[in-house]
């Protein structure tokens, strides 16, 4: 079994008070799927409830910091006492960096593991139990990244994070799926977010990283529209899914050229 509608059905979204996260839960919302967001940004998650079309709709808002593992517990645990159970759950959280691997401090990957990587893997644990008892109604969703495809300059740690989110899913998949619940790991490429936003804080040369951001942000795709493909996957119960044209290019030229596919970063603004 799988879900073929999200109808009353009830979803657990990391990073809901923006990006990816918020589009997810607008679109589900729209949906007649109950939400319960998960946030740092309490504001973030309020403006996301302020903005949800749905009639009837049963919304939960929680504070929790994903890469704690205690948070994390007491989280599941709450969401479970607010609305009852819980049918999908979108492990969307994540941050990025502007920093070469020399530029990183050690705090900064553990920040970014913790976060990226570890957020995944507690969100995973603490809710399993949950998602087993809604026979085959269940569904996990875990955002990767096309830079699990091609790990470009200056991304070492978001590239790290997002290889594994890959791996992790997949495995996950073939242990999951026998047992009725679904997996999806969704690959985005560009995505008119507020990620770079923030990645450009970090940065050590701004200059060209905004050089950089620029060309991105001319490709990047609607929120809500990745949001929709997303969705879309999952109705399909598909194990993966690739979001944007730029992606689908990366992994396309990963494939065919495994080593020269690199030499474009060499073309980036210096």
């Amino acid at each position: 079994m799988s879900i073929t509608s999200f109808e009353n059905k009830v979803a657990v979204i990391t990073g809901g008070g923006s990006g990816i996260g918020r589009a997810l839960a607008l679109a589900l919302g729209e949906k007649g799927c109950n939400l319960a967001l998960v946030d740092v940004n309490e504001e973030g998650m309020a403006e996301t409830k302020r903005r949800l079309r749905g009639s009837g709709l049963k919304i939960s808002t929680h504070i929790a910091d994903v890469s704690n593992e205690k948070a994390m517990k007491a989280m599941a645990a709450e969401v479970i006492e607010t609305q009852g159970r819980v049918n999908l759950l979108f492990n969307n959280a994540g941050i990025t960096y502007a920093k070469s691997f020399e530029g990183h401090s050690l705090a900064d990957w553990k920040k970014i593991v913790g976060i990226n990587l570890w957020g995944v893997i507690y969100g995973c644990h603490y809710f399993l139990p949950y998602l087993k008892e809604q026979e085959g109604q269940a569904h996990i969703i875990n955002l990767s990244s096309m830079v699990a495809f091609v790990g470009p300059p200056e991304q070492t740690s978001y590239s790290t994070t997002k290889a594994a989110i890959k791996g992790f899913s997949e495995s996950l998949w073939a242990e999951l799926h026998p047992q009725g619940i679904g997996v999806t790991v969704a690959l985005p490429g560009a995505i008119r977010t507020s990620i770079m936003d923030e990645a450009l804080k970090s940065a050590e040369d701004r200059e060209a990283f905004e050089k950089t951001k620029a060309v991105v942000d001319k490709m990047a795709m609607p929120v809500d529209k990745a949001a929709r493909k997303i969705l879309k996957a999952v109705i399909k119960d598909r194990m993966r899914i690739v979001v944007g044209l730029d992606a689908m290019l990366f992994e396309g030229a990963k494939r065919a050229m495994p080593e020269n596919v690199h030499k474009m970063f060499l073309l980036l603004p210096q």
